[in-house]
């Protein structure tokens, strides 16, 4: 019994110990983006709205595994900051890129190809990082974002 209680309490202390690390979106190996992940329909609905800047390095990722991704569009309505939209297939290739996209603008944005993922980034990053269609792209989800996708039902 005492042994099954300390074996407990030392799971629980590993489980507790363990850094929580960043989500990361990384291209070819070659540079990294931390960002904030975007899951459940409220999230996906408010994106980057009312976000006056964002720091180097940073953006945003649109999870959309868990919806139907067929005539999914982007739009800037309440976005004061120009971006470009990322879009990555489920096979973890950059499918599309929309540069610089206008702040507050209504214009339907969306990619020919099947995706299962959105990265909004500072306008003109793609450009400035070389970004090109076909680039291999790693999606690393913190323990948190699992924790939270469960809990949200949202897989």
């Amino acid at each position: 019994m005492i042994k099954n209680v300390i074996l407990l309490l030392m799971g629980g202390v590993f489980f507790f110990s363990v850094e929580a690390k960043a989500d990361r979106v990384c291209f070819e190996n070659k540079f990294c983006y931390d960002v904030d992940v975007m899951q459940t329909l409220d999230e996906l609905r408010q994106g980057l709205m009312f976000v006056k800047s964002m720091s180097e390095n940073r953006g945003m990722l649109f999870d959309f595994r868990a919806y139907e991704r067929k005539g999914i569009s982007m739009w800037m309505k309440n976005t004061f900051i120009p971006l470009d939209m990322l879009f990555i297939g489920c096979d973890g290739e950059l499918k599309d890129i929309y540069r610089n996209a206008r702040p507050h603008s209504l214009d339907s944005i969306k990619s020919e190809s099947d995706f299962c993922y959105v990265v909004e980034v500072n306008g003109g990053e793609a450009d400035k990082r070389g970004l090109k269609i076909r680039d291999k792209v790693d999606i690393d989800f913190g323990f948190m974002t699992y924790i939270k996708a469960f809990w949200n039902g949202v897989y």
